[in-house]
């Protein structure tokens, strides 16, 4: 079965093809949102471990978990700073 598409040699050509820079913008932009938040979270996760593992070693390596904390910290910030920014970027476009 033959396709109305085939008619056209290139994706350009096709039928309502200038939304297609669009959504080519809108896949980049989802990729980006979602990895940002998840590279903070990640982020946090690792050095929250390591302090803890580094608390509950016998004995307890606390100047590594000095180290950590403030890593952890920054990154939690990170995450709410992108979180936030994609909440105001998602509220606008709903107003």
């Amino acid at each position: 079965m033959s396709s109305p598409l085939n008619s056209f040699s290139r994706p350009e050509e096709w039928p309502g093809s200038g939304c297609l820079p669009k959504v080519s913008k809108l896949g980049l932009l989802t990729e980006s949102i979602a990895k940002e938040p998840s590279e903070s979270l990640c982020c946090v996760i690792i050095n929250a471990s390591t302090c803890a593992r580094m608390l509950a070693a016998d004995p307890p390596n606390v100047e590594v978990a000095r180290e950590t904390a403030p890593r952890t910290i920054s990154c939690t910030n990170r995450a709410a700073e992108a979180i936030s920014h994609l909440r105001a970027l998602l509220t606008k476009q709903q107003t």
